[in-house]
């Protein structure tokens, strides 16, 4: 074997001396196309290096611009001028080189199949002033909003493409890529669908003699309509009324007590049956809770009590006074406590000794309005301390009548409301008597809810509803 290869090589050795010019062409001919390799090669290896840092630049426009609409719908429906602020600020902040566009949408609820707007939550989720140009698909409808007097938008997209300058590619003329078109969009509350965190609530109504046949019918209404828009297996619901039930076994448990001190305020213990779960849930009429709203009759006599039934509403859902919690079932996660009391006055109550300490069992009365409206305030001042939210609404005389002193009812119950935010509290801004004051109220997103009718409080309720649930989370908008 050696040998043979000696020969070979022997042999080709005399080839090449035999024709050497072919020899030259076959080693130039080599060269030349190792020679138009090489930008061919160097241009695949720059385009690689040059789009992976296109991809992480646009996959790090996306997360900017995500921190800049999770910042913005913070601040929405009630400042749309910081929340484009804020959009703008965080994003910014995430990618320095963002110049990112910032437009505002009303998002509620889709009819399902037929993909439109369902109307009934307009205006107590967010108002456009119109459902034109809405884009829907089977769960929500997101409606163009743009901010201004009487329209409240609760979402926004915050949009922006970048120019990524290459650093190898432009070898072979590539200067730049482009990330994109590139959009983010979030929402403040429950924004359409099904409220989604667990929550328990207990709603406390006022149905005292000074409310209208009328208007106790319209206020059932709304909240039953405002149960279809709850998750059952995600936020329990207890009732209460001002004033006192007197429950019959076998008959209806929100029946008035002929007492101003025997029955109890929170007659209808939680609830996780009041709707029927579906595209479009329905009110479940065998449920406890729908049955006591639906037979909720006016009381009479024996005047409204505001600090009692809140501090009784706060001790229920607590556990200071028995409740049905544990024989519900668990879920994930820690329900956020929160109260709404609805009333339509200032208070008229009788003198009874008590504390307005929530640990402390018992009623609170005073027949003096500046100390049974100071009551009320401390009472909340406690259970907020105890880290209940608390939403008050005003309906009716409730934005107009005094509690003494210069101070109106309404800005107590404004003051037992929750803070706006921490060191921001909840105000009532103006007396409530125009449809465009009530909206301005209602859209500021505090805690403090006005109301003039009975078919005005449904909506109050569903926008309650949606404060209590009201951390901004990333949505899509239907295309």
């Amino acid at each position: 074997m050696k040998r043979r290869r000696r020969v070979s090589n022997s042999r080709e050795h005399v080839k090449e001396k035999n024709n050497p010019g072919k020899a030259s062409r076959e080693r130039g001919a080599a060269a030349v196309i190792f020679a138009l390799t090489i930008p061919v090669l160097f241009g695949a290896l720059a385009m690689a290096l040059d789009v992976g840092a296109l991809v992480y630049e646009r996959q790090h426009l996306s997360n900017a611009l995500d921190a800049g609409a999770l910042a913005g719908a913070a601040s929405l429906p009630g400042d749309p001028v910081a929340a484009r602020n804020a959009a703008i600020s965080f994003a910014r902040a995430n990618d320095p080189a963002a110049a990112p566009t910032v437009t505002f949408w009303c998002v509620v609820a889709s009819t399902g199949a037929a993909r439109t707007v369902q109307s009934s939550q307009i205006p107590s989720v967010c108002n456009a002033g119109t459902t034109s140009g809405a884009r829907c698909d089977m769960t929500i409808c997101a409606i163009p909003c743009i901010p201004g007097t009487g329209i409240s938008c609760n979402s926004i997209t915050v949009t922006d493409d970048k120019n990524v300058a290459f650093q190898f590619a432009p070898v072979i003329g590539i200067n730049t890529g482009n990330t994109g078109s590139l959009a983010s969009d979030a929402c403040k509350g429950s924004c359409g669908s099904q409220s989604p965190n667990p929550m328990d609530i207990a709603i406390v109504a006022d149905r005292t003699s000074s409310m209208s046949d009328q208007n106790i019918t319209d206020m059932k209404t709304g909240i039953k309509n405002t149960l279809l828009t709850m998750s059952r297996d995600q936020q329990y619901v207890a009732f209460g009324t001002i004033h006192r039930s007197s429950p019959i076994v076998g008959g209806c448990q929100t029946n008035p007590s002929g007492s101003a001190t025997e029955g109890p305020w929170i007659p209808v213990p939680f609830s996780n049956d009041y709707n029927s779960p579906g595209t479009t849930p329905t009110a479940n009429g065998n449920s406890t809770l729908v049955k006591a709203i639906s037979c909720l009759n006016k009381s009479s006599g024996f005047g409204t009590y505001l600090a009692s039934p809140l501090k009784a509403a706060a001790r229920y859902v607590l556990g200071k006074d028995p409740n049905n919690l544990l024989a519900l079932p668990a879920r994930a996660g820690t329900a956020r406590k929160a109260i709404i009391l609805e009333t339509d006055g200032q208070p008229n109550e009788s003198n009874m000794a008590g504390s307005t300490a929530v640990n402390t069992p018992g009623d609170i009365g005073s027949s003096t309005v500046a100390a049974a409206c100071k009551n009320l305030k401390d009472v909340a001042a406690d259970a907020k301390f105890k880290d209940i939210l608390i939403i008050t609404v005003g309906f009716g005389s409730a934005n107009t009548d005094s509690c003494g002193s210069g101070v109106l009812v309404r800005d107590v119950l404004a003051a037992a409301a929750s803070e706006k935010s921490p060191g921001v509290a909840s105000t009532a801004s103006n007396d409530c008597q125009t449809p465009a004051k009530r909206a301005a109220e209602n859209a500021d997103g505090d805690f403090f809810f006005c109301a003039a009718s009975g078919s005005e409080l449904g909506p109050i309720f569903v926008s309650a509803i949606n404060a209590i649930s009201g951390n901004s989370h990333l949505i899509r908008i239907p295309g």
